[in-house]
């Protein structure tokens, strides 16, 4: 079981993520944002960053290896706070494969995804 997080998956200008095993049935998830970003992404949905509806969202890759967004990807999410930068992700299992996304879910329903963490 790996206990340090591993390297994230990020652009230059947007947010990191990444992820580890904390135990045999959750994951740490830790991210950071610059204030510039934090800015940029008020000013593109023209909400305060405060009142953004953050969401981690956990895709579980174990029979599939990567994200199709099709509609068939098995995921939850997991509402944070803005102010956070970690949460701890319950109701994994060890032994399957993860990647969690670090996004903005809508009041309808769209997700945009910031950040995508590596797979463990």
């Amino acid at each position: 079981m790996e206990t340090n997080p591993a390297r994230s998956s990020t652009d230059i200008d947007g947010p990191s993520i990444r992820i580890a095993w904390k135990d045999e049935h959750s994951i740490q998830a830790i991210w950071s944002m610059t204030k510039e970003f934090e800015e940029d992404i008020a000013r593109k949905f023209a909400i305060p960053f405060a009142e953004l509806p953050f969401v981690l969202r956990l895709f579980d890759l174990t029979d599939r290896q990567e994200i199709r967004e099709d509609g068939s990807d098995l995921y939850t999410d997991f509402d944070i706070n803005h102010q956070s930068s970690e949460w701890i992700l319950y109701g994994v299992t060890q032994g399957l494969s993860y990647c969690v996304d670090l996004g903005i879910r809508m009041v309808d329903g769209r997700f945009y995804s910031l950040s995508r963490s590596q797979m463990i």
